[in-house]
């Protein structure tokens, strides 16, 4: 049902367009995404069934928090929601709020972990992974002994 894992290149366009890697689209029914704030900064974008998997889940972990913190977890993911229809050149057009949430600018890289959709600037996106492999042996510890 949903996408292939992977990272691609791809470029916005001047009206704020971005190409869906072919690979990802397969998975996507009706052509249409859900996209939301990421917790980095970052566009995630959901298939409508996870999309519909995902704020469950929020909502319902949510309701363990304070108000002050649930709120903070609702205006995130939840109230900076749009559907994005993936058109017949493959793209999807991304709000102008999203992309600067996340930088967006000419260069982007898209990604997926079969879970969501992720869509970054390349720079800030290369940043991310040099930061985060710096952490990486220590998640690693953390996830327990396993054959690598």
């Amino acid at each position: 049902m949903m996408v292939l894992s992977g990272e691609y290149s791809a470029t916005l366009d001047d009206k704020g367009r971005l190409s869906i890697p072919a690979k990802f689209r397969e998975g996507i029914p009706d052509n249409v995404l859900v996209l939301t704030k990421g917790i980095e900064r970052c566009v995630w974008a959901f298939t409508q069934s996870q999309w519909e998997q995902f704020s469950s889940r929020l909502q319902a972990n949510a309701a363990s928090l304070s108000i002050k913190k649930a709120d903070i977890v609702q205006h995130r993911f939840l109230f900076s929601t749009y559907e994005a229809e993936i058109d017949k050149a493959g793209r999807i057009a991304v709000p102008q709020k999203l992309r600067d949430f996340a930088f967006l600018a000419k260069d982007c890289t898209v990604t997926s972990n079969g879970r969501r959709i992720e869509l970054w600037d390349m720079e800030h996106y290369r940043s991310y992974e040099q930061a985060s492999d710096e952490h990486l042996v220590n998640v690693l510890e953390e996830m327990g002994s396993f054959d690598l």
